[in-house]
């Protein structure tokens, strides 16, 4: 089916929870190239508002260049045989300091140790002794920071992360990351490309802890509609045995299987009766947060859906909000 946009705005309270949460989402169909595939949906662990993910962090400091002084910094110089030249020296635009007895001495552009060992030298015909230290007070690096922030005693350079019920989770030096529809694998990717791009020198490696409670929601022409608790992904008739099989009115050839994807809600049509004797060309599995819906009449276009599901939806609730978008290219409605 091709699909132009038809736009229905659900705000649904619910059975499941209290709390609303509104979460943006668009439902589109699935592309034609897919209607062959051994399996509608591939089944794969995707992240969910409560799941809590250990993070490992990796900063690499063998690779961090030392700092070099610039025009601007403030230079503590510490003198200890000779107390009172000691202070602190601005390094001036062209890279100098002023120095008492010595004048102006280049430093811009030398690490501290560099800088400290040319005041020692610059002294050494003046001061029978001269021992010297230098510092140079400045920002914490964005690596440095990091550590400073992450470092425990009991778990090292690590970090639990709960995703909160708005799909988003706060990491420590690049923010808030909207999480909810990802995979591990690429929420690995994102976090490193989002790292990366603050501190070169760190990595990060994201486990999940534990999940939250899995559900599916079955409605429509069913005994029983409502949310279920499910431990793996289940099939579609699985899923009717649940909710104590379908109406006699149901249409079990045009039954809704919903998927979040992102911020997009993917619909696809799946005929239930093919299932039942064996001549599917796909076998449809339902994993945590899909939605199962089964239709009172044959649903062709995209209006007829998008009336049904907010009909639906809207007399049940299920706990949560969507801003749904049905399209089709060939339905007005």
């Amino acid at each position: 089916m091709n699909f132009k946009s038809v736009p229905l705005l659900l705000a649904l309270a619910g059975c499941s929870s209290p709390a609303v949460q509104h979460m943006p989402a668009e439902i589109v169909t699935a592309a034609p190239s897919d209607a062959l595939r051994t399996e509608v949906f591939t089944i794969e662990k995707t992240l969910r508002p409560q799941d809590v993910l250990d993070l490992i962090f990796y900063i690499d400091h063998t690779s961090v260049r030392p700092y070099r002084i610039q025009p601007g910094d403030q230079v503590e110089i510490n003198f200890l045989t000779a107390p009172e030249l000691s202070g602190t020296k601005l390094v001036m635009p062209d890279g100098t300091i002023e120095l008492p007895y010595v004048g102006t001495l280049a430093i811009a552009g030398m690490t501290a140790l560099q800088a400290q060992d040319k005041v020692i030298g610059s002294y050494q015909a003046i001061l029978k002794r001269p021992v010297v230290s230098l510092s140079v007070p400045r920002p914490l690096t964005a690596e440095e920071n990091l550590r400073l922030t992450l470092n425990h005693p009991a778990t090292g350079l690590s970090r639990e992360i709960t995703v909160g019920s708005d799909g988003r989770a706060m990491f420590p030096l690049i923010g808030a990351v909207a999480l909810q529809g990802m995979t591990l694998a690429q929420l690995n990717t994102t976090l490193n490309e989002r790292y990366a791009a603050h501190a070169a020198n760190v990595q990060v490696d994201a486990l999940l802890k534990s999940t939250s409670a899995n559900e599916i929601f079955v409605l429509g022409e069913v005994t029983q509609p409502g949310v279920y608790p499910i431990r793996r992904p289940v099939s579609v008739l699985e899923a009717l045995t649940l909710a104590h099989g379908a109406n006699p009115l149901a249409r079990l050839d045009s039954v809704v299987i919903m998927r979040r994807k992102g911020d997009q809600m993917e619909a696809r049509l799946y005929d239930v009766g093919k299932a039942l004797d064996a001549s599917a060309d796909t076998f449809a599995y339902l994993q945590p947060d899909d939605l199962l819906y089964v239709p009172k009449t044959k649903l062709a276009r995209a209006g007829e859906i998008s009336r049904q599901v907010a009909d639906v939806l809207l007399f049940n609730g299920v706990g949560f909000g969507f801003s749904y978008r049905v399209d089709n290219k060939d339905d007005d409605n």
